[in-house]
């Protein structure tokens, strides 16, 4: 459970424009914060800008007060922020350089701001932000950004849009995904679909995401024509959709986006809500992200009992058995699942019997369990629990997990020699 106070958030950062949702502790869903209280003005434009004439602490603003300050020519506008932190570009405004991080940290910072409305920012205890591309540049930019804000007690996550995406559908009623669940995501760059599937024989459940881009059903050309070009469009999301579910069970489509309207896509939703529940708006992934940042936090049953899996997923739990007293524990090290730039642990045990490392390896997607076994060449083990060792988890990748262990010796008994073993497991041996 949350403490008393708690409060999770999920923010989608978006080149165009971005959405945060929150959750406090004693809410069973997460709510999403609007510009206006009492209204659904979910959309903050990713923009900033520079007023012309303010000290520095006023100097900027965002999302629509930046749009009107540029309309009003009382500064200059800064557009593509996601974009400019992906390139780590730097910009000038005003005869002044900014970097990519400090112009991320000052939108977030004023986006925060307008959270204050719903939630004390120290209440905050993570925050899960989500892009429609998970690049390592703009998560390292985030990262930067983040750590400006003085904000150090809030842990800090990354989750794509399938991940929310599969988040926000086990938090639903269990009658919406009793068979796969469909998604469709429109935005001025066409339109993402995204199907969820889920192996029940598994245990955990295994879940797998398919996403298909449709970059022919882009808006701006067929919206901006008087409803000459709107027939044509029902028809092309009816063939897609007749294509994805004629040959599966879909008990749940999800559209998502400003651009999806019953002026348009008549013929297309009537095929849609045939034996199938369909849903509007388009708030999913925010508040998927806060779902997914209360899970990390706060992991409830859903977390053990599902799990999702892609290229970019862990998949396989990684623990070691140990010996506490007379008795032997199981002792988890990473969990299948897990985002690869996520994949970290550290910790230190003690060598009673040998000086090998014995890995359990339990793949969750159909895969034979196994032993990985490593051996500390070199290392003379006393037997006498005074050979203690540091063990570091991580990944580089999504194809393997890394292992670096270092002799840290045992106090001024026996001095640590400085030694260190690395070993690389590969996922596709433990897949």
């Amino acid at each position: 459970m949350l403490k008393k106070s708690g409060v999770v958030v999920g923010f989608d950062l978006g080149n165009d424009y971005s959405q945060i949702s929150y959750c406090r502790a004693d809410q069973s869903m997460p709510d999403t914060m609007s510009l206006v209280m009492g209204e659904e003005q979910y959309n903050i434009p990713t923009v900033l800008c520079k007023m012309q004439g303010k000290d520095e602490n006023s100097a900027w603003c965002a999302g629509n007060e930046a749009l009107k300050g540029a309309s009003e020519k009382n500064g200059t506008l800064v557009e593509n922020l996601v974009l400019l932190a992906k390139n780590n570009v730097l910009l000038k405004v005003y005869e002044e350089e900014f970097t990519a991080d400090t112009l991320l940290m000052i939108f977030i910072k004023k986006t925060l701001a307008i959270l204050t409305m719903y939630v004390r920012l120290e209440d905050i205890e993570a925050i899960a932000f989500t892009m429609h591309d998970m690049d390592a540049m703009l998560m390292e930019t985030i990262r930067k950004a983040v750590q400006r804000l003085d904000m150090k007690h809030v842990k800090l996550y990354f989750l794509s849009h399938e991940d929310c995406f599969f988040q926000y559908i086990i938090h639903q009623p269990n009658e919406m995904w009793v068979h796969d669940v469909l998604l469709y995501d429109y935005r001025a760059d066409g339109m993402k679909s995204y199907l969820l599937q889920m192996n029940r024989k598994t245990n955990p459940v295994a879940c797998f995401i398919e996403s298909e881009t449709f970059s022919q059903m882009k808006p701006d050309n067929m919206m901006q024509t008087e409803g000459a070009q709107l027939p044509q469009l029902d028809a092309a999301l009816l063939e897609i959709a007749k294509l994805q579910c004629e040959t599966r069970n879909i008990t749940s489509v999800f559209l998502l986006g400003d651009f999806f309207s019953k002026e348009w896509c008549k013929e297309s939703l009537r095929y849609l809500c045939h034996e199938r529940r369909v849903f509007q708006g388009n708030n999913l992934f925010s508040k998927g992200a806060c779902y997914g940042a209360r899970e990390k936090v706060y992991t409830s049953t859903l977390s053990t009992a599902y799990v999702y899996l892609s290229d970019d997923k862990l998949r396989a739990n990684i623990g070691m058995t140990c010996d506490r007293g007379r008795e032997e524990i199981y002792f988890p090290i990473l969990d299948a699942g897990t985002n690869w730039y996520d994949a970290k642990r550290e910790f230190d045990v003690m060598l009673a019997k040998n000086n090998t490392i014995t890995l359990n390896i339990a793949p969750v997607d159909g895969g034979k369990a196994r032993l990985a076994k490593i051996s500390l060449e070199g290392l003379k083990v006393r037997g006498n629990k005074t050979n203690r060792v540091g063990l570091r988890f991580f990944m580089e990748d999504a194809q393997s997990v890394q292992i670096e262990i270092t002799d840290k010796g045992f106090g001024e008994f026996f001095p640590s020699t400085g030694r260190m073993w690395r070993e690389c497991l590969p996922l596709e041996v433990i897949s």
